[in-house]
């Protein structure tokens, strides 16, 4: 009697697994679980590839520090462990080497400024001589007033140093200083090679004149 009941139960199980969708993927996935928890238990712990060899070299860790080390990259693989940074990217160690300091980086001096032009250097020919000219103005006189003289007309009366000298119009001192004008209060010489350049002497109560210079 077990023996029919048995093999009915099994007839039974094998119909509901053919006719029943839900039956079928529960079989299947208890199926994936077996697996599963069959290869968990029987698989290594480590790979083949990454295994840690039975050796030890003296090193104090564990096989998980190990295997983290060999994890990182292989420098010297990489082609690259003999090249230095960029020399603006190597920064000396003071407590490690005692050589001197790399020198300043050269500064480049700057261009030369063109040459003068032609007009140029003549503007500074005529600044030069106009100086020159006017360094030799008459300036020790004094300009003390007039009178008029016969037949000579107005006459300019100046002190030099402690002595009188007595001017008439168009008198030429130090070669190219003209007497133009005298006044009851100034007189005025002008030079022949530059008329811009003059001189204007004014009367002064003081013993020591002022001279006025136009330049």
């Amino acid at each position: 009697m077990s023996a029919l009941s048995t093999s009915l139960d099994f007839q039974t199980m094998r119909q509901e697994l053919r006719s029943n969708p839900k039956t079928q993927l529960a079989l299947a996935a208890f199926a994936l679980v077996l697996l599963y928890a069959l290869y968990t238990f029987f698989a290594p712990d480590t790979s083949p590839g990454r295994r840690i060899p039975a050796t030890r070299t003296g090193s104090n860790l564990d096989p998980r520090q190990l295997l983290g080390l060999r994890r990182l990259p292989d420098l010297a693989a990489l082609g690259k462990a003999g090249e230095l940074p960029p020399v603006a990217k190597i920064h000396r160690d003071l407590f490690m080497f005692e050589a001197p300091a790399p020198p300043p980086p050269k500064v480049k001096p700057p261009p030369p400024p063109p040459p003068p032009t032609p007009e140029e250097l003549e503007r500074q020919r005529l600044a030069q001589d106009k100086a020159a000219e006017f360094a030799g103005r008459p300036q020790d006189l004094r300009y003390l007033g007039f009178f008029k003289g016969s037949p000579s007309g107005t006459v300019g009366a100046f002190m030099k140093g402690e002595e009188p000298v007595t001017l008439t119009l168009g008198t030429i001192l130090k070669e190219r200083w003209k007497l133009i004008s005298i006044l009851d209060s100034r007189a005025e010489f002008q030079n022949t090679k530059y008329p811009d350049l003059r001189l204007v002497m004014e009367v002064r109560e003081a013993s020591a004149g002022t001279s006025v210079n136009q330049f």
